[in-house]
């Protein structure tokens, strides 16, 4: 009989307590209702054998030579060997904390209905924010005690029909369900919790799945789509849990709403019995504590300083876009004449209609205008005569403008136009002429450097991005590192993606510390200050007839930390998971030589 050194009131010894962890996994193999009968016929209570796990798990962990004992008697010849052996590291904690080899029940099922049907409100549109903190600890309790042949390829198929669901609307055909399939990547964060959680002590394989997850999605984001659709975008809203991104980025955020699936399941896995299993649920939710009360702290008490500017944010009207639309105008290589009567009959009353209101926003007050993306399409050959005539608008007005054009290019091969932002301040000088750095859904447009333009004003540092190029943390944080006050995002997107956008700007507003002004064709209209807070909104483009967005904007941002460190979090996550890794290799061939 061995006894424990650090827990002498023990009721087995450590013989009985290996032997029935034993028949415990044999019996669990075969039939859950088997479980109950072991411990009884041993004189357990399942509470009672919880208790007794927990001590023995915590002796073993600190006393070497009952580890050693440990090892010793769990090597000796059974008919389970190989199962057993394979479970040691998990029995160095509890027999019940290895998900891996309880016996699948039909509830867990139940578990991946749950989990799928919260899915598809994480993405993209018709968000619902708590969705993102429970959906994905039901997919892991379904995954967690299902073998992996069933339990991936299902999340596979979850994670499919999820972005097909959070992407109605977004493609004609069959470029949707192409799409899709960028959903079955949520097998990557389950196979590796999967896989190496039960090699891992407590307290490291909860950091197995949000270190998979945010490694995921830090490395996607360097691909076409950035962080469009990214879960942490659906919090925007809650200014206190979304402040963490001036510190760890966006990917920080990730990591905290993954991190809580695994703080979930041990507590699940525990019964919801907070006495044992309290230690990963106990330090997820200290964090989010902080998280919340610092955050909640640094808004309430950082209000936006400096002075103000009024902004006008204009988008051509519905009517003319709609008439624009329907034409589908000419472009490529055309004869002069074409070029011409396409320019008076389709493009001139879309860009009349912007002076004229770019004029009447002047006289009500605005100091600063700035036009959407793609509000004025121009021939190339005709650039240069709308560029004179923002630039005897400003002067006429004493105001800085900031128009947005396309200009089609005389060429029938991509790239076909040029996505531009040009700003000219008061006395009609170009501060800049930015050309779009990404290219999206092959919009044609041919992209710029990706050198983030800034201009100092009696408002405060300005810069501009187009669009899209706000899902890309990386380049928007050029803007952080140089203290820009105020990030103008001129954008145009359609109805299902509006929202989506609009969310993904100002995570990067909140992220460098900047105001964010984003007058949109098509699409959301927002402005907020360097805390997400809203100052201005525009949603009625499928309704009202003229498309103007007023916001009074701080003319002082602030630092912050992501703006100098970047994104720590995502390059932490991706070490991490590799770390991680290695240790449970590192201890399974420890096991398998002892």
């Amino acid at each position: 009989m061995t006894s424990s050194p650090s827990d002498p009131q023990n009721k087995a010894d450590l013989d009985t307590y290996v032997r029935i962890s034993k028949e415990l996994i044999m019996a669990g193999a075969d039939s859950p209702g088997r479980t109950a009968a072991v411990l009884a016929d041993h004189g357990f209570s399942p509470e009672e054998w919880n208790r007794e796990s927990d001590s023995w798990g915590s002796a073993i962990r600190r006393d070497p030579v009952l580890r050693d004992r440990f090892h010793e008697i769990y090597s000796d010849p059974s008919p389970r060997t190989k199962e057993t052996s394979m479970s040691i590291s998990v029995h160095e904690r509890t027999p019940y904390e290895n998900a891996q080899s309880a016996p699948v029940r039909p509830r867990s099922w139940v578990w991946l209905l749950i989990g799928a049907a919260l899915l598809p409100f994480t993405l993209f549109q018709t968000v619902i924010p708590g969705a993102a903190w429970l959906a994905p600890a039901f997919l892991m309790r379904f995954v967690r005690t299902q073998r992996a042949r069933v339990a991936l390829p299902a999340i596979a198929i979850v994670g499919y029909a999820a972005v097909l669901v959070a992407i109605r609307g977004f493609f004609a055909g069959a470029d949707g369900y192409t799409f899709a399939a960028a959903g079955i990547s949520l097998v990557i964060p389950f196979g590796f919790d999967r896989w190496l959680a039960p090699r891992l002590g407590r307290f490291a394989r909860s950091m197995v799945f949000p270190s998979a997850d945010t490694a995921a999605s830090f490395l996607a984001s360097f691909a076409g789509f950035g962080t469009l659709g990214l879960a942490a975008n659906s919090q925007v809203g809650n200014h206190s849990l979304t402040k963490l991104v001036a510190v760890t980025g966006v990917f920080g955020l990730s990591f905290l709403i993954s991190w809580t699936a695994s703080a979930v399941n041990d507590l699940w896995e525990h019964d919801f019995r907070l006495t044992t299993g309290v230690r990963v649920f106990r330090a997820w939710l200290a964090v989010l504590i902080v998280v919340l009360v610092a955050g909640g702290a640094w808004v309430g008490l950082t209000p936006a300083a400096g002075g103000t500017v009024p902004v006008a944010g204009l988008a051509p009207s519905r009517a003319t876009v709609e008439a624009f639309q329907i034409a589908d105008i000419p472009h490529g290589r055309l004869s002069a004449e074409a070029r011409a009567e396409a320019h008076d009959r389709y493009l001139e009353p879309l860009i009349t209609d912007l002076f004229t209101r770019t004029g009447q926003v002047a006289e009500a007050g605005a100091r600063m205008v700035v036009w959407s993306e793609a509000a004025a399409f121009v021939y190339k050959e005709d650039e240069a005569g709308l560029i004179d005539r923002a630039r005897a608008t400003a002067i006429e007005h004493g105001i800085y403008l900031q128009i947005g054009i396309i200009a089609f290019l005389p060429t029938d091969e991509s790239p076909f136009n040029e996505n531009r932002a040009i700003m000219i301040d008061p006395a009609g000088e170009i501060l800049w002429d930015y050309h779009k750095a990404t290219v999206p859904l092959n919009d044609g447009n041919a992209p710029g450097p990706g050198v983030i333009p800034v201009a100092d004003t009696p408002f405060g540092r300005i810069a501009t991005v187009i669009c899209f190029d706000a899902d890309f943390p990386g380049l928007v944080r050029q803007a952080g590192k140089a203290g820009v006050d105020i990030l103008l995002v001129p954008s145009s997107d359609f109805g299902t993606v509006g929202e989506t956008h609009a969310r993904a700007a100002i995570l990067r507003a909140v992220e460098n510390g900047t105001a964010l002004f984003r007058p949109t064709r098509i699409g959301v209209s927002v402005a907020v200050d360097h805390n997400g807070r809203q100052l201005g909104y525009q949603d009625d483009y499928a309704s009202g007839s003229e498309q103007t967005m007023w916001a009074i904007l701080p003319t002082e941002g602030e630092r912050t930390l992501y703006s100098i460190l970047g994104d720590g979090a995502g390059w932490a996550s991706v070490l991490g998971i590799i770390g991680l890794t290695g240790a449970a290799v590192v201890r399974k061939r420890d096991i398998q030589d002892r």
